[in-house]
């Protein structure tokens, strides 16, 4: 048998760990935390600390002084009011607030409407996940293009212009949009009866019928539209519409506005609320013109677009309340004080820490996928890892994890995209590459090859083999150039 014996062995070992203090646990807490759980955050910090105060908040709007009148014979009746009745009133008005809607909301309305029609199911996720990020009028949340699910090839710039489509017709009409200007001109082309004037007017020209007067001046409406014709026939290219046919009268704008006024502004008008919380943005890109200015990098970042323009990026603090250490406070000797000042610090020094990482990877960003900006959102997405904007920005990868988690990037054109959907790779450049050529090909010409197709990548600086094309060709659910047909 064997011998087996027991004893005790000393060994000694030396293992390196990385132990984080309570002040780097907080920083990357309130790095994780988008705008309104920052907000939050700050206000319980302030609750449980004597040393921080709130500057300001414009969140929450101020209330207007009570003007007495001083007026005669102004019919004003002044009165006192007892305890007892501003009681009653406040009551009635938490009753009045915190009633429940049992209005159907507008999400459950063009759900229902959405599931009774014959579609796939990759077009049924995504006209879901169109309708639940519309807000409390019908329009765009985050950008739609946002929403396409990067795990389903079949969900593409095509099939997301074919279901906005299906949500824009459904009852009531005119939702899924943008803003109310592109829902007039959704419902004005809906209808189909619209004279090409309104449809001019309301592809980006409705501010002509802006005016302060109650009644619209025809002659001035039309002296402007005339403008507008004159200068567009200048412009070289430009495509043929409506108003190119004939000169404008007054009898055109008289129709045009009458059209107009028929449609409905408001479609979501009527529905209950959704309980769904909606997104504020948490950094935001302006494009500005003229020569970059200095800046200072710890409060915002610029980033040129061009030889006369740039980009500048900033944190939207409309939704954050401005926090500093109580006025009085700095040089105070108490015990029990100078704790608190000095976690005061520590947190305003995380706050300051927060931003600095924001705006530095959101410029970064802005900077690699400049061309996405500059073309509106229609322009491919550059590779970009979160390991690579670690690097640059120097800090560990799961920092820009946190970083990125429910932050929301305002394009300079006004729509909403979560930080994250900047990060890509280089095969999602190829396929978005591959999908371009391949849809954009001329009706009637011969369908392109997986050969083809690389020689046509080449030439915009895109290294695909013949093999690789065909891989995320078929990834993307395009058939072969036999089966397919122009």
């Amino acid at each position: 048998m064997p011998d087996f014996s027991y004893g005790q062995v000393q060994r000694v070992s030396q293992v390196q760990k990385q132990i984080l203090s309570q002040k780097q646990i907080q920083a990357l807490n309130l790095l994780a935390m988008n705008s309104q759980d920052l907000s939050a955050e700050i206000y319980k910090a302030v609750d449980a600390n004597p040393a921080l105060e709130v500057v300001n908040d414009s969140s929450v709007p101020d209330v207007p002084a009570r003007v007495s009148s001083s007026l005669p014979g102004d019919n004003t009746r002044i009165g006192s009011v007892t305890a007892s009745g501003i009681e009653k009133a406040e009551k009635y008005q938490e009753a009045y607030e915190n009633a429940a809607d049992t209005r159907e909301t507008l999400q459950d309305h063009l759900l229902f409407q959405l599931n009774v029609m014959k579609l796939s199911s990759a077009e049924k996720a995504l006209g879901e996940a169109l309708i639940r990020n519309l807000d409390e009028n019908g329009w765009h949340i985050l950008a739609p293009v946002s929403l396409l699910d990067k795990s389903r090839s079949e969900q593409n710039q095509k099939m997301l212009g074919k279901v906005v489509d299906i949500v824009q017709r459904l009852d009531p009409e005119g939702t899924c949009c943008n803003n109310m200007e592109e829902s007039l001109l959704v419902q004005a082309e809906i209808r189909g009866d619209a004279p090409p004037l309104a449809l001019f007017i309301l592809d980006g020209h409705i501010d002509v019928l802006y005016s302060n007067d109650s009644t619209p001046d025809i002659d001035r409406i039309c002296r402007k539209l005339k403008k507008l014709k004159d200068e567009r026939s200048k412009l070289m290219f430009a495509a043929a519409s409506g108003q190119d046919e004939s000169d404008i009268t007054s009898d055109d704008v008289k129709r045009a506005i009458a059209f107009i006024s028929r449609l409905n502004p408001h479609p979501a008008q009527g529905f209950g609320r959704s309980a769904s919380q909606y997104v504020h943005p948490d950094v935001l890109i302006t494009k500005v013109d003229g020569e970059m200015r200095s800046f200072d990098p710890l409060k915002e970042m610029l980033v040129p677009c061009g030889e006369n323009s740039y980009y500048q990026i900033a944190l939207a603090n409309d939704f954050l309340p401005e926090v500093r250490i109580a006025r009085g406070l700095e040089g105070a000797g108490y015990k029990g004080l100078k704790k608190n000042i000095t976690a005061a610090r520590q947190f305003l020094e995380n706050l300051a820490y927060r931003k600095s990482i924001i705006i530095r990877a959101c410029g970064i960003i802005v900077r690699i996928q400049e061309k996405f900006f500059s073309l509106s959102g229609k322009g491919y997405l550059e590779p970009l890892t979160q390991r690579s904007l670690a690097e640059e920005l120097g800090v560990h990868e799961s920092t820009v994890s946190r970083m990125a988690n429910e932050k929301y990037i305002q394009s300079p054109w006004g729509q909403l995209f979560p930080v994250k959907y900047f990060f890509t790779n280089t095969q999602d450049k190829v396929k978005f590459a591959i999908k371009q050529i391949l849809e954009n090909q001329a009706a009637g010409v011969k369908p392109l090859s997986d050969r083809a197709v690389a020689e046509l990548l080449e030439k915009q600086g895109v290294h695909a083999a013949r093999r690789t094309v065909a891989k995320y060709r078929s990834a993307l659910n395009i058939e072969t150039s036999y089966f397919r047909k122009n």
